[in-house]
């Protein structure tokens, strides 16, 4: 009998551990950068890693999820929550509270937020999501789709009495895509624009954007354009991409101003991507720099990557 109690505590244990889902994903980086700059005393070799591990555990419609970075730049290492959250439904209602960065886009590199709130549902296929944030800012977002072109439109306060309005509006267009985003705010020189076109022609993929901010305003850019040291006022882009012998290449020339009124500084970059058989990806990029400042803030960089997902 006692054998048999025992058996049928390790079985329901099994049973338990069995059914739990608990999911572990993740994704590395190593990065060898090296700067040749025409002020030798600005050359620069720096070694970076970036590590990234996501554990999300259901139970039903419940979901709690949490995205640990580590950040490691030469002597330096730092150690970050950058998401931790729960999200479930109640009714029709889809909740999430927590925290959790902001996205990527060609006007903003996504920032982080803590203590936030939101819920979403939809409605005659509209879809509606309320926002929230601790001694921040509040938003709703309406978003759908009217003939082929997918519309989203928020609104939102900053906190601070300065209300926008973002708007972005989506599609294909005769095999182009195209991405249209203006931002209106209340606040002194915060009204933005965004635009990015792409089409691909015999496995060659042609893409331009550009982003453009109102008066004195600036823009830290991610998403196609990259990420700037400094946020630029305007930034405009244009670049081809293409296979080759199992590489990925792409060429890109980008030219960006501090101010409406400076001289433009020129980028051309070139990055070669390839997938190793060792379940990895290497990937260089060249950036070549013709400074606004003058000659002497002209550099040449190289970046080497070696990078994993799991």
């Amino acid at each position: 009998m006692k054998k048999q109690l025992l058996i049928a505590a390790v079985a329901a244990t099994m049973a338990t551990v069995s059914i739990a889902d608990v999911s572990i994903t993740g994704s590395g980086k190593m990065n060898y950068v090296n700067t040749d700059s025409a002020t030798e005393t600005l050359d620069t070799n720096t070694f970076t890693n970036e590590l990234d591990l996501n554990v999300t555990g259901k139970s039903g419609d419940t979901t709690v999820f949490m995205n640990i970075e580590n950040l490691s730049a030469n002597s330096t290492a730092a150690l970050n929550v950058k998401s931790a959250y729960m999200a479930s439904s109640i009714a029709d209602v889809n909740v999430q509270i927590g925290s959790w960065y902001s996205s990527d886009s060609l006007l903003s590199n996504g920032g982080a937020g803590n203590n936030k709130f939101k819920a979403s549902t939809t409605v005659g296929g509209v879809s509606i999501t309320f926002e929230d944030q601790t001694d921040a800012a509040e938003a709703i977002t309406f978003a759908g789709d009217v003939a082929g072109v997918s519309i989203k439109h928020k609104m939102s306060n900053d906190g601070a009495g300065a209300d926008t309005a973002d708007t972005t509006l989506s599609g294909s267009i005769g095999g182009v895509n195209v991405a249209y985003r203006t931002i209106n705010s209340d606040a002194a020189n915060a009204d933005k624009e965004s635009i990015e076109v792409s089409t691909e022609m015999n496995g060659v993929t042609f893409t331009y954007a550009s982003v453009d901010v109102d008066g004195t305003g600036t823009t830290a850019s991610d998403g196609y354009l990259g990420t700037f040291a400094t946020a630029q006022n305007e930034i405009n882009g244009f670049g081809i991409k293409t296979a080759l012998a199992g590489n990925t290449i792409q060429v890109k020339m980008i030219d960006s101003k501090l101010t409406s009124t400076a001289t433009d500084d020129s980028r051309t970059k070139i990055v070669v991507t390839r997938p190793l058989a060792s379940g990895a990806t290497f990937e260089a990029t060249y950036t070549d720099l013709d400074a606004a400042a003058g000659s002497t803030s002209d550099s040449k960089t190289l970046d080497l990557e070696l990078s994993v997902s799991f």
